[in-house]
């Protein structure tokens, strides 16, 4: 049985949300200079990004999570999303998905989702089923418009790369999660198969991974 499994959550001073996407017209970036915990810069289409989450309710970028997982004689299999939402619309979205998770409910889900995610490099992954024991990381961003693209497909650059975790402990509802900060710059196909490819280079971001395996 598959299992689409998205939270939302906000805080005064730290909030979240989910998903993935951009437009072939790049939206404005609001300030180059990063002050936020979490966010997301590069280019995209030789055009200049820096996407910074909110800490003040002002207009901005909401982190969040979601999942994809499938879940048979308790065991957990799929992908962790990790997102940046436009506050207005949650379009613009940026989403990078860790997998493949293969979660025993029955033992310490919360140390295995701790220990899944490590630093160094993340190969691309290369189509969209989910292998259990492999580990690969998918980028996603959705446009203005809601057009969805995907980096499943051939890459120039083999891997992403992982630079540092800070586990975050669960607090006011949300879960366990961690707070993974990475590099990765590549292709981002259209989902539906029509239209051009978008090119995504030095992109640099710091996400947040809720633990949504339970």
């Amino acid at each position: 049985m598959r299992v689409l499994n998205v939270t939302l959550s906000f805080v005064i001073a730290v909030l979240f949300f989910t998903s993935c996407k951009k437009s072939n017209t790049s939206p404005k970036s609001v300030s180059t200079t990063i002050t936020a915990a979490y966010y997301f810069k590069g280019t995209l289409n030789g055009h200049a990004l820096t996407w910074q989450a909110a800490l003040d309710g002002s207009p901005g970028y909401y982190t969040g999570s979601s999942s994809n997982t499938s879940l048979y004689q308790g065991i957990n299999t799929g992908g962790l999303t990790a997102l940046l939402s436009a506050a207005t619309g949650l379009t613009p979205q940026l989403g990078v998905e860790f997998r493949t998770f293969r979660a025993d409910l029955s033992q310490d889900v919360p140390a295995y989702f701790n220990s899944f995610v490590n630093i160094g490099a993340w190969v691309y992954a290369a189509s969209s089923s989910f292998t259990a024991g492999t580990k690969a990381i998918a980028i996603y961003y959705t446009d203005a418009t809601g057009k969805q693209y995907s980096s499943i497909g051939a890459q120039a650059v083999s891997s992403a790369n992982v630079l540092a975790i800070t586990p975050v402990p669960a607090q006011l509802g949300i879960h366990e999660s961690l707070k993974i900060k990475l590099t990765f710059s590549c292709t981002l196909y259209p989902t539906d198969g029509t239209g051009s490819n978008l090119s995504l280079t030095s992109a640099e971001a710091t996400v947040m991974l809720e633990d949504l395996l339970h």
